[in-house]
């Protein structure tokens, strides 16, 4: 059995059709079990750590290609794949639309004193909020501006926001009104009424939000953490909202997933915990396979894979 494509994610029948369509010379199979020689196997669809590391560990290793069926990739290791040869492909964007329409329902749960009614619903009390804003006219920084956060300063833009974009480059990026470096965050934080943190976890980014950071942003600031838990140091966060240095935080991803019972933040009024949540697909695996189509079919070519390719020097 030669030119195998080992999938660990489930395949509908149209994808398997697609999937002969286009690699005709290619048998599909959904376990190490099926195959006789692992040295067939030359493209991975999906990961499964205990399966996926055995199979790295065989000696007749022929992989040439994985696609995996999430955005981030600090799981993955990448120093042992780049060694290997192994081109890595990511599902960054297909979350786009769905992240950021759960930054603007965390958002807006605030500011328009939506969590505060629901609170107030269980407690059969007729709850009034005294503090709430508009988002016109505000200003929301976008740390991480790929696909998540240009779909998310879309969405921004619609509310009347001004919209602030960084990356480390600097580029210019669509719907952003300004751009910015990674490098002048700190110094411009204090222009942001809404920080969103979209940033993959990296030896850059890790614990990148603490106290230093937390304390140039406006005191009437909302921190929106979809990124990485690990980029924000949880413990400075806290201390950060106990001092006053900002006002409010919505979390859907931490620093120890899932939290133990025990952790103070289930306790806060002035943080938003949603369970990783925000990348929920309407159809995860309708949503992943066009990633994967258009990919294989420029590796059946010996073409460049046109998407989502992983810089192993960048970590993402």
């Amino acid at each position: 059995m030669a030119n195998v494509i080992l999938s660990f994610n489930e395949l509908k029948e149209s994808h398997l059709d697609k999937i002969k369509e286009i690699a005709s010379d290619y048998t599909v199979v959904s376990s190490l079990n099926e195959v006789s020689d692992v040295s067939d196997i030359e493209i991975v669809y999906g990961w499964n750590k205990e399966a996926g590391q055995k199979l790295l560990d065989q000696s007749d290793l022929n992989i040439k290609w994985i696609q995996l069926a999430s955005a981030g990739v600090d799981y993955m290791d990448l120093e042992r794949l780049n060694a290997e040869d192994i081109t890595l492909t990511s599902a960054s964007g297909i979350h786009r639309f769905a992240i950021a329409e759960s930054i603007m329902g965390m958002l807006l749960s605030h500011t328009r004193g939506i969590a505060h009614s629901i609170k107030m619903q269980t407690k059969a009390k007729w709850g009034q909020f005294d503090n709430a804003r508009e988002l016109n006219q505000k200003t929301m920084m976008i740390v991480g501006a790929g696909a998540i956060g240009k779909q998310t300063a879309k969405l921004a833009k619609a509310f009347g926001m001004k919209t602030i974009g960084v990356n480390r480059s600097g580029k210019n990026v669509e719907y952003m009104d300004e751009q910015i470096t990674q490098e002048n965050l700190k110094q411009s934080l204090n222009q942001a009424d809404v920080i969103v943190n979209i940033l993959p976890l990296t030896d850059e980014t890790k614990d990148l939000f603490d106290l230093s950071l937390f304390k140039e942003m406006k005191e009437t600031a909302v921190f929106i953490n979809v990124g990485r838990g690990p980029t924000v140091v949880t413990d400075d966060l806290l201390e950060a909202l106990d001092k006053g240095y900002l006002e409010f935080a919505a979390l859907d991803v931490v620093h120890q997933e899932p939290l133990p019972e025990n952790h103070p933040i289930y306790g806060r009024e002035d943080v938003l915990l949603t369970p990783h949540i925000s990348g929920s697909l309407d159809d995860y695996d309708e949503s992943l396979f066009p990633v994967f189509e258009k990919n294989l079919a420029a590796f059946v070519k010996g073409e460049d894979l046109p998407l989502n390719v992983v810089d192993y020097s960048s970590g993402y």
